[in-house]
């Protein structure tokens, strides 16, 4: 691994097209390496920027960049699968269970990958691609990861060092309400309520599921470090206040996690003389763009006009780059700028 580069910012801003033309542009500049797109956005919009079917799959774009639209459920069901199976073993274990029906349906319905939130889902799949002692995250030296608005780009990063802390709350949540749904029977049931059948079976998965949750624990220790030494974040945003506030709270909320290396200034109206409205238009924005580069002075700041056509494809998305870019032909301006 050498380098993620991580876009963030509010919704609407063009997130995705500046990360798929990043890709692009990086991919062209290092024919050498292996880049990898990855969008973390509710709304993916990767295949329409393609114009390629990507979805849930590693899906080969040129020579060397790959681009998926991860399905978080799918690695939720993964990393999980284990884990609830031990738990529910666990469960049956307790009085009653085994004897009440209704409990098992509700541990078969209630405690699987679909109640995972969202973000840890997400960060199950993040932390597959970046573990460096996973095999297939050895084959990408570059990756650039679209995510998605503030309040989940945080979870993307906290989870990772507090997932362990999130799977303890999750498995007791669902212990307690198990627990409870047993004393509602326990009077009914008095008579016939016996002590575990089997204690050194319940040792041995309680031991199964801690060795579990100190793999979880370890691994999360090792996407932190990667993230905090190959990370690079670049806040993306529009001449407008609501977007350029939301940018100061996403440096803010994010400093500790990765560092922040870049602002993209995205979407600004052309100069058009014959036309006053988009005059008044280009004013107002370059007055936040003046606001933009006081406030974030000590970083690179890119600035790109809006295009005339949508940068479809990878014609398209190159015809961005240059926008963005310019005619850059040193990838460490992008990679380390």
């Amino acid at each position: 691994m050498e380098k993620i580069i991580v876009l963030g910012g509010k919704g609407g801003v063009g997130k995705s097209t500046i990360s798929a033309a990043t890709a692009v542009v990086l991919s062209d500049l290092l024919p050498d390496k292996k880049i990898l797109l990855i969008s973390f956005d509710m709304a993916h919009n990767l295949t329409d920027l393609f114009n390629s079917e990507i979805g849930n799959k590693l899906t080969l774009i040129s020579d060397n960049l790959w681009a998926i639209e991860p399905d978080p459920h799918k690695y939720a069901e993964k990393y999980t699968k284990n884990l609830i199976s031990k738990m529910k073993a666990l469960m049956r274990e307790m009085p009653l269970v085994g004897l009440i029906p209704q409990i098992e349906k509700f541990m078969d319905t209630t405690f699987t990958a679909d109640s995972i939130p969202l973000a840890l889902k997400n960060a199950m799949f993040f932390q597959e691609i970046l573990d460096a002692e996973n095999q297939q995250s050895q084959k990408f030296d570059i990756i650039v990861a679209d995510f998605p608005p503030t309040g989940n780009m945080v979870a993307l990063f906290e989870i990772p060092e507090d997932q362990v802390k999130v799977v303890l709350k999750y498995s007791l949540n669902f212990y307690n309400s198990i627990k409870d749904a047993v004393r509602k029977f326990s009077k009914v049931f008095r008579n016939i309520i016996k002590p575990f059948d089997d204690p050194k079976k319940r040792r041995e998965l309680g031991k199964e599921i801690f060795k579990m949750l100190v793999d979880l624990e370890e691994r999360g220790e090792r996407i932190t470090e990667l993230i905090h030494t190959f990370g690079s974040l670049r806040l993306v945003t529009i001449a407008e206040k609501p977007s350029f506030e939301e940018i100061k709270r996403a440096r803010d909320l994010t400093e500790k996690y990765i560092n922040l290396d870049g602002v993209h200034i995205n979407l600004i109206t052309p100069q058009h003389d014959e036309c006053e409205f988009c005059s008044n238009v280009r004013n107002i924005q370059l007055n936040y763009v003046g606001q933009i580069r006081k406030e974030f002075k000590n970083l690179k700041i890119w600035e790109s006009n809006r295009l005339e056509k949508e940068p479809f494809g990878l014609k398209g998305l190159r015809n961005l780059a240059r926008e963005v870019y310019g005619d850059i032909n040193n990838p460490n301006d992008i990679l380390s700028p």
